[in-house]
């Protein structure tokens, strides 16, 4: 799977409802949220020192005309956005370890309004139709979340805490996500759905 940022198209509306689209391209998706920082309680927050995380799922699902349609397999992805209270900035960490800096919330709004696009398609040879779902996730996370997914993002599955007293510690972790969460911070959870298209084994691309 790989995935790959096109510009995006057009202006986005200041004040904008949060949306999730999935486009094709060659029968390639491409997902692009919009508006997620438009209201500002998002920013709000990561002033506030809670960093973002955006969870992104993607699914291909078959079409079946008398029963339910067929799940075929999905990929996911992560990024976390954070302000950074010394340079006055904020920092995007994509999947992968790319670290990006933006002076203003309307510049890191504009990067993540940039689509995603995934190579996520059926086999050549599976007759039939299809369609994308995506799903996208934003919670906040504090401080030892942070570390624990910047590190994943970056390539190290490995736990930030080690050694003797991690049980005492993923307690502590626990304790501290429930706080979160009974805090009302807001979380934005978007889906959306791709138009159908056709895969016909007589073509390695399959037609629209």
């Amino acid at each position: 799977m790989v995935m790959a940022l096109t510009p995006a198209v057009g202006a986005t509306a200041a004040a904008q409802s949060p949306a999730l689209t999935v486009t094709l391209q060659s029968n390639l998706p491409r997902v692009r949220s919009t508006g997620l920082l438009a209201d500002g309680r998002f920013v709000g927050l990561m002033r506030s020192g809670f960093p973002l995380r955006l969870h992104y799922r993607l699914e291909l699902w078959r079409e079946r005309g008398s029963w339910f349609d067929q799940f075929v397999r999905e990929v996911t992805w992560d990024a976390v956005a954070r302000n950074d209270p010394l340079a006055d900035d904020f920092v995007l960490i994509r999947q992968g370890g790319a670290v990006t800096r933006y002076a203003t919330p309307d510049e890191l709004s504009a990067a993540l309004d940039i689509p995603y696009t995934v190579t996520l398609r059926p086999n050549a040879t599976a007759n039939g139709r299809y369609y994308f779902v995506a799903r996208l996730e934003v919670t906040t996370l504090n401080d030892t979340d942070l570390q624990e997914l910047s590190r994943w993002l970056s390539g190290d599955v490995g736990p930030v805490v080690s050694g003797e007293g991690n049980f005492g510690q993923a307690l502590a972790r626990g304790a501290q996500r429930v706080l979160v969460r009974l805090a009302g911070l807001p979380r934005e959870r978007l889906e959306g759905r791709s138009p159908t298209f056709r895969i016909d084994g007589r073509s390695p691309r399959g037609s629209p």
